[in-house]
């Protein structure tokens, strides 16, 4: 391969890696005007796999297992632990929340929803890139957190959405400084997601490709200050 060709191919591979992680929007776009050509999508899946497993690989980062949200921020930058993923059947990480997860952001928010894990799937049947919305947002389940103060402890819950409308309910609590072991299941034949072991959700979808979501709080509010999970992926 010569210095030229191997320059274009470095370029492609960090072409998809931004494309990905950065704008799901474009990567549905891109899928779709590809969707009925198998060998270029073929190829798109094979280039995709081979260099995404995080926005910034674990390797370069000092505590790869903690992800760290700064305060006025809904989401660490550069994103952590996201990644493609390919028919996807479970999902499950072992997360700690530690003091940091202690917050007061007022009577009105504090019901809120933030997200730990989570996937969303891409796929044009009915998600317009035009709006806007991001496609976890028309099909994706997540995990949601949030502090309890009147429990001193971490709310569980689902947070799904399907066909655009959204589904939440706590499911469980977690203890401080407790690693807990959270999952979410997709079962294709029966359709039907389920998180962290509570009543199962109907989709209606076809979709197989997909993304992992990364940590992010609120709700409407962003981060009060520095919020910390630790994240051990499975």
């Amino acid at each position: 391969m010569s210095q030229r060709d191997n320059k274009e191919v470095i370029l492609r591979r960090y072409l998809w890696y931004y494309i990905i992680h950065y704008h799901p929007l474009l990567m549905q776009h891109v899928l779709t005007i590809f969707r009925n050509r198998v060998a270029r999508a073929a190829g798109i899946f094979l280039g995709i796999s081979l260099f995404v497993s995080a926005c910034i690989p674990d390797f370069l980062v000092s505590n790869p297992e903690w992800v760290v949200i700064q305060a006025g921020d809904h989401e660490s930058l550069p994103k952590r632990k996201v990644g493609v993923l390919l028919s996807p059947t479970e999902l499950s990480a072992t997360v700690t929340f530690d003091s940091s997860c202690i917050y007061d952001i007022g009577k009105v928010d504090e019901q809120d929803w933030n997200k730990v894990i989570g996937l969303g799937f891409v796929g044009s049947k009915n998600q317009d890139v035009t709006v806007g919305t991001p496609p976890h947002q028309i099909d994706g389940a997540r995990v949601g957190w949030r502090w309890n103060p009147q429990r001193g402890r971490i709310d569980l819950g689902a947070y799904v959405y399907v066909d655009g409308k959204r589904v939440d309910f706590k499911v469980a609590e977690a203890a401080l400084n407790t690693p807990t072991r959270l999952t979410i299941k997709i079962d294709y034949d029966r359709k039907l997601y389920q998180i962290l072991g509570g009543k199962p959700i109907p989709f209606t979808h076809n979709k197989t490709f997909g993304y992992k979501t990364g940590l992010y709080f609120g709700g409407n509010q962003p981060a009060p200050h520095q919020i910390r999970v630790k994240i051990v992926e499975d």
